[in-house]
């Protein structure tokens, strides 16, 4: 049997603390035929710069770039590889022995599934594991469902152009797959937990702690990038970003403790009138 190769495709910057972890997680898969790729996206810290100089791997290649932010660097990065299945990792993030084998047998399987994702764990400041959801496209234009560090085709890659550089302050994974998705394919959910995302200062502050207005204009590129989908399937306002952090969040919960009391003299008024 042909093993397909798998590029791994890693941006660095400033990641020198952790990124000797990341390369052993993909170091210890038990998949073979894997190229990984480091874009060292303008590393300033010359620490980082020491510990990829000393990394030895017959599958890695290190390329070095001036700062373009991560869109424009995962970009280079995966038009340099040569990869059939690509799987982005950040620098400071890791994957399961059993990932990388587990995904392409689903990509293999069936060309129509465009998507492999998998449950993950955050680990670092936060600690908590994410199950995550089945796929549908009104789903997915409403909220992101998906990690970026899930694998997809080169050739889907090509075929939209890449990470939209216009998502550059963010969310650029879920513009991507709204993209490969728009007009056909599947996503499977292989079973386990085989990501583990650490979160940081940085990663709080980007992904977490992303102000409303930031919010608001990452929502209203997304639109216009896909605007005519948007027109053809309009999401159920329930299942959008904002409607479930509003319906999560503690006011939102005591107010439905409140009213239960209410709620039930109602309808038994109801159903005596």
């Amino acid at each position: 049997m042909l093993y397909p190769l798998v590029s791994v495709i890693t941006p660095c910057y400033n990641d020198g603390k952790y990124i000797l972890d990341t390369v052993k997680s993909v170091e210890k898969s038990t998949y073979e035929n894997i190229e990984h790729i480091i874009i060292n996206d303008g590393s300033t810290d010359q620490y980082t710069l020491e510990v990829l100089d000393k990394i030895d791997s017959h599958r890695l290649r290190i390329i070095h770039s001036e700062n373009q932010g991560v869109c424009k660097a995962r970009n280079t990065a995966i038009k340099q590889s040569n990869g059939k299945y690509i799987l982005p990792l950040d620098g400071d993030d890791l994957i399961s022995s059993e990932y990388i084998s587990k995904a392409v047998e689903q990509l293999e399987a069936d060309e129509n599934v465009k998507l492999v994702a998998c449950n993950y764990r955050h680990f670092g400041k936060v600690n908590r594991s994410i199950k995550v959801e089945s796929y549908s496209m009104e789903k997915l234009l409403g909220r992101n469902l998906y990690v970026v560090s899930s694998f997809f085709r080169r050739a889907d890659f090509d075929r939209v152009g890449g990470f939209n550089v216009n998502m550059h302050k963010g969310l650029e994974d879920w513009d991507f797959w709204i993209d490969i998705l728009e007009y056909e394919g599947q996503v499977v959910i292989v079973q386990g937990q085989h990501f583990f995302y650490r979160i940081k200062s940085s990663k709080v502050s980007r992904n977490y702690s992303m102000t409303k207005d930031v919010l608001k204009e990452l929502r209203r590129i997304i639109w216009e990038n896909h605007r005519e989908l948007y027109s053809r399937v309009f999401p159920d306002p329930l299942q959008t970003i904002e409607y479930r952090k509003i319906a999560s969040s503690k006011e939102y919960r005591l107010g439905k403790i409140l009213l239960a009391p209410i709620r039930k003299l109602l309808q038994i008024y109801r159903d005596t009138a």
